[in-house]
């Protein structure tokens, strides 16, 4: 089915029955990887609350204590499953019979709440079939019945699924009982590998305002959830919510275990941050135009149409940059129709003011776009509203150029620029790298040195 550069751009929806709440799980009674903060620098963010884990400070936390299994999940949370080994938070799985279910795991929630903010979790994954490793927010449903205050789920994973990580937004009533969600999924290449979250440690976050909750893993945003996308709920209806951290055992959302799984497990959790919004966030200059960072990533970037399973198509490539480094390397996920791929990032602008972006193109011939109906566009899109939504009234203009197609040259590194002049009402200026496949054609196309500048407002 052929889909709008929209829709391509604005992740999955609602309609997966796998894709459960997470929201009963917890029953309230009272290359080198990122080792530090993705995306929160000291101009933009103000921390307000943490735990390294020097020790296990129940002042901070509620290790729960509940054999109510919700999701068909099949565990005993008891507050023995949760310690501090190493400077870590490990939550325990155990293939032990406890209080009339099979296995025991553990749980544990944040005594604070917030609302509105970004959460970051550095954290290493269970491995092996069963277990459902989860980081999330969720209001005090005793207060707040579920789904009425809304439900951020940061990082969830299917233990037998160890190199695909999941989002989602819950959001509803319950007089009368109305439940909705949003989701996407993600998965990334690292050395040419795909990613295994298992493996080790990764930082996972989200971002949360009236307007929107962007989500993160390793600093690349991969997944946006608009207020217009859940109907007004964001600005209107959600409340404060807890941090809560556990692995439930089989359920709804994965298989359940078997003979194969491997026990015990060991959800680890290195570091926990929360942070608010400062009162002026400043975003002047673009971040990671070479691909470069953390040994060759996408961070700093939001991705979008990137669907095609356990071969991303938006993925920084190592060896491909133009001095030998890593670069962006982009092609289509061949689902018939039209789709769109790739990659934007923005920053601040002034009315008025001009703003050039600019890049390199590499087409390999073994791997051409040449002579196919693929496209690849450099766009300037103004926004009325930093983070505004693609395709929205936050848009107010649009420059683009064609930077690669069918006429395209092989084997040789070009450059593209492309000038506009930021229009009234204009606060970002956003660059966006877009991949469009018409048909089922084959072909990639390599991107480095990417920049985006903008002067000052006529008169200053």
């Amino acid at each position: 089915m052929s889909e709008t550069e929209n829709e391509q751009r604005k992740g999955r929806w609602s309609g997966n029955p796998v894709l459960l709440c997470l929201a009963a799980c917890v029953a309230w009674q009272g290359a080198p990887m990122p080792t530090t903060a993705a995306d929160a620098s000291d101009r933009n963010w103000e921390l307000v609350w943490s735990d390294d884990f020097d020790k296990l400070d129940e002042t901070k936390w509620t290790l729960v204590d509940t054999n109510v299994p919700t999701n068909n999940s099949q565990q005993d949370y008891l507050p023995s499953q949760a310690s501090v080994q190493d400077g870590r938070l490990v939550l325990l799985s155990e293939n032990i019979s406890s209080r009339d279910l099979p296995y025991r795991s553990g749980q544990v929630i944040s005594k604070p709440e917030w609302k509105h903010g970004r959460w970051e979790v550095r954290a290493k994954l269970p491995a092996t079939r069963g277990m459902w490793p989860a980081i999330w927010l969720l209001p005090d449903v005793e207060k707040y019945p579920w789904p009425s205050g809304g439900e951020i789920d940061i990082m969830e994973n299917r233990g037998n699924e160890p190199t695909l990580t999941s989002s989602a937004f819950h959001y509803g009533s319950q007089t009368p009982y109305k439940h909705d969600f949003v989701f996407d999924e993600h998965q990334a290449r690292r050395n040419g590998e795909l990613v295994d979250y298992t493996a080790g440690f990764h930082i996972y976050a989200a971002e949360w305002d009236e307007r929107s909750v962007r989500y993160y893993v390793d600093g690349v945003n991969y997944f946006t959830v608009y207020d217009h996308d859940v109907n007004g709920f964001l600005s209107q209806r959600v409340t404060p919510m807890q941090l809560v951290l556990n692995t439930a055992i089989g359920g709804g959302f994965l298989p359940d275990p078997d003979d194969s799984t491997v026990w015990p497990q060991r959800f680890e959790i290195d570091w926990v941050r929360v942070y608010r919004a400062t009162e002026h966030q400043a975003r002047p200059a673009l971040q990671n135009g070479g691909f470069d960072a953390d040994g060759g990533s996408l961070a700093g970037w939001s991705t979008f149409g990137v669907d095609l399973r356990d071969n991303p198509n938006v993925v920084a490539a190592p060896g491909l940059g133009v001095d030998g480094s890593s670069a962006l390397k982009m092609f289509g996920v061949f689902q018939g129709g039209t789709t769109y791929s790739g990659v934007a990032q923005g920053i601040d602008v002034a009315v008025g003011a001009p703003v050039r972006a600019s890049l390199k193109t590499y087409i390999d011939a073994a791997d051409s776009i040449t002579g196919t109906a693929n496209v690849v566009e450099m766009k300037i899109e103004f926004y009325r509203v930093f983070g505004g939504k693609f395709d929205s009234s936050d848009l107010v203009g649009v420059q683009k150029l064609v930077v690669a197609d069918k006429d395209a040259e092989n084997n040789k590194w070009r450059r593209h620029v492309l000038e506009a002049i930021a229009p009234a009402e204009a606060v970002e200026a956003r660059v966006a790298i877009v991949f469009e496949q018409p048909a089922l054609d084959a072909g990639a196309v390599i991107i480095d040195e990417v920049e985006l500048t903008t002067g000052r407002e006529p008169g200053e």
